[in-house]
């Protein structure tokens, strides 16, 4: 109990703090239902991936001291992130793909517009069946987020929440553009860990999609600064080592221009996401 509690109040820490502080990571990570194809043909110029946010994958082998990459920081619109439901507010809400229509009259927005469609995604994702070797769940609350994270990997789990936090001498001089960022340490790796990554989906209230692998992938800390030495981002990576039941389709293997399912996949994690790690 006294755990529980503990974590509660750290998440929540957390939470608070992510929705307070302005700099935010790139916009989208990996395509959330690999086993679905994703159309990135609007992404791509002359052979090169025209969203900058595309950035965020990178190899194995990229994981040592001296490494310079060029990865992209976000600004994220404060005024219009969605609110944190209680347990108790999120169950009076269906959150079924099958109740859409009941939903958007119920959060009064139209069928057709991007966020009809959103929400439509969200609930097609968190509803669809898990891949083989995967575990995932979408929490609605922030009850509902710990007690699935401990339910995935272990009840009795001393859980650990690592974020993405980026570092500068003051507010206002955070940059959002393209950088090249050096890992100045060599990433430490958590070894013999569980791990669940959560990203935040869009949706009219905060709904988290977390999922992990029954083996196969690797967390490492990283520490990483621009080339002129202003800008420092430390936190998650992973890197999924098995990718032979990806879809050949994901953007992932499209970025890093490599034979789909032949390698691993890297790639760090946007501010407001959280990872769960334990032994």
């Amino acid at each position: 109990m006294a755990s529980t509690l503990q974590i509660s109040v750290t998440l929540l820490t957390l939470l608070f703090s992510l929705w307070v502080v302005e700099a935010h990571t790139s916009r989208k990570l990996v395509s959330i239902k690999e086993e679905e194809s994703e159309d990135t043909s609007h992404l791509i110029k002359d052979g090169e991936f025209d969203d900058p946010s595309m950035s965020m994958f990178f190899k194995l082998g990229d994981l040592k001291l001296g490494t310079k990459l060029l990865i992209y920081f976000d600004k994220l619109d404060l005024q219009r992130l969605p609110p944190l439901l209680t347990r108790q507010e999120a169950e009076l809400i269906p959150f079924t793909k099958s109740k859409l229509d009941f939903l958007l009259d119920h959060f009064s927005i139209s069928k057709d517009s991007p966020q009809g469609k959103a929400i439509k995604e969200t609930l097609g994702h968190c509803n669809a069946k898990q891949i083989e070797g995967e575990h995932k769940f979408c929490g609605t609350s922030l009850e509902s987020l710990i007690d699935l994270a401990k339910k995935t990997i272990g009840a009795n789990a001393d859980l650990k929440v690592m974020t993405t936090k980026v570092m500068v001498p003051s507010p206002n001089m955070i940059s959002y553009a393209l950088h090249n960022y050096t890992f100045v340490e060599a990433p430490q790796e958590l070894v013999g860990i569980k791990m669940l990554g959560c990203h935040r989906m869009p949706y009219p209230y905060t709904v988290y999609y977390c999922h992990g692998h029954r083996g196969g992938s690797r967390v490492f800390e990283v520490n990483m600064i621009t080339d002129d030495g202003r800008q420092q981002v430390v936190g998650p990576a992973v890197c999924h080592m098995d990718t032979s039941m990806w879809n050949i389709d994901h953007v992932a293997f499209k970025v890093l221009k490599m034979e789909p399912r032949s390698a691993p996949v890297c790639h760090f994690f946007p501010l407001d996401n959280i990872v769960w790690v334990t032994k």
